[in-house]
């Protein structure tokens, strides 16, 4: 991933902290040494802020250079200010570029410069090993494997923390845009920490999201976003399966008469009731949307076009019983229905779900232009009949892409 370039200079900041403890504790003879490799160092800076100067973003193997400089930079000096009892210092430099790569450009920059700085302090060990300034090898060997294992294990733990906060922010983008379809997983968390306890937060609420954000609160049924995501998961699930799926639009005729005659509170009891008979009458997996002011669809998952038909009449006898409750009317009110019916295999194409949704509605256009209070099933013969009142009041497409097969 491209880095900012001010986070490059992160790094090179804290390798100026090793300078001055090196200077602070460290021999003076090698004074001269050390005002050379600073300067080299500077020089390094000044050339890699020049190569980034108008530059938004750095390359990984860029930010990779950086930060063995900064390694480089540690060692040298170390190796130039400090006796060899001290070298333990180039060691904890090391680690603490290390968590800075970890915290600023992710696990991988860490994880690639740790095996850098670990082998250099074993060749610095080495080094004076062999010119005999009386390092004990064995005890360095423990320091470095204590040192590298430790670091290992906050780099482990660190990244397993950023994949778990990256699902959040996932689950959290997803929210944003209504989809609570996805809970947290808290069966792979290795203890119950902050992170866990942000999800177990988003589980608990999540329903009640979903409930205030994708539910219609007058019918109780899911509303215009809801019923997109429905349509979209089942979309996906038939087209997997090769499976039908029927959509039916359904939109109450002379609904604005209730309105007018009876009040708003009178035509909210009609549509709350709608919403009630529409879930009832349907199988367990369907879906039930209120899309409008007094229009309504029905997903029907692994339905022909028969078989949606031969239901959508079933609803029209049942609103032609019904009497919906009204304080005003004594009796109640008779309510009829228009449906338009649609039905077909998906073929996976985006614009698949759309068209479908374009088509029923067609279809129940139709159904009000012939009288009302029936079901009519959308054809490619239905829409040459209805396409100029369509495209003037529904600004559909002229063009009709094929997305619906016909079932074998």
């Amino acid at each position: 991933m491209a880095q900012s370039p001010m986070r490059i200079t992160t790094g090179l900041v804290v390798t100026l902290l090793q300078v001055l403890v090196v200077l602070a504790t460290g021999r003076g003879e090698g004074a001269g040494a050390i005002v050379a490799i600073g300067l080299a160092y500077a020089g390094f800076v000044a050339a890699l802020g020049a190569y980034l100067h108008g530059r938004r973003h750095a390359s990984p193997n860029l930010v990779t250079l950086a930060l063995m400089g900064d390694l480089a930079f540690i060692f040298a000096i170390t190796a130039a200010g400090s006796p060899p009892a001290h070298y333990a210092r180039a060691l904890f430099g090391t680690l603490i570029v290390v968590h800075v790569a970890n915290f600023f450009f992710g696990r991988r920059q860490s994880w690639r410069l740790l095996p850098m700085g670990m082998l250099a302090y074993a060749a610095l060990v080495a080094f004076a090993a062999s010119r005999g300034s009386g390092v004990d090898v064995i005890d360095e060997l423990w320091t470095l494997l204590i040192s590298g294992g430790g670091t290992v294990i906050v780099l482990t733990h660190a990244s397993d923390v950023r994949r778990r906060l990256k699902i959040l922010v996932t689950l959290f983008e997803r929210a944003e845009h209504g989809d609570f379809s996805q809970e947290y997983d808290e069966s792979g968390d290795v203890r119950f920490d902050a992170v866990t306890r942000v999800g177990h937060s988003y589980n608990r609420v999540r329903q009640q999201l979903a409930d205030m954000v994708l539910t219609d609160p007058l019918t109780g049924c899911l509303n215009r976003r809801g019923f997109d995501q429905a349509l979209a998961r089942e979309f996906s699930r038939a087209t997997r399966a090769g499976d039908e799926i029927a959509l039916m639009a359904l939109d109450l005729d002379h609904f604005k008469r209730i309105n007018d005659s009876w009040g708003h509170l009178a035509g909210d009891s009609v549509l709350r009731e709608t919403g009630r008979l529409l879930r009832q009458a349907v199988r367990g997996g369907d879906v039930v949307a209120r899309v409008g002011g007094e229009e309504f669809a029905i997903l029907l998952a692994d339905t022909s076009a028969s078989g949606a038909a031969l239901f959508a009449t079933r609803v029209c006898d049942l609103f032609r019983v019904h009497r919906f409750t009204c304080d005003n009317h004594v009796g109640g009110l008779p309510v009829r229905v228009s449906v338009g019916v649609v039905a077909g295999a998906p073929t996976g194409e985006k614009s698949d779900a759309g068209e479908l949704w374009a088509r029923a509605d067609a279809a129940m256009y139709a159904a009000k232009r012939t009288g009302r209070d029936r079901v009519r099933v959308w054809t490619p013969e239905l829409e040459d009949e209805i396409l100029p009142a369509l495209t003037h009041e529904y600004e559909l497409p002229r063009k009709r892409p094929t997305v619906l097969r016909a079932p074998d």
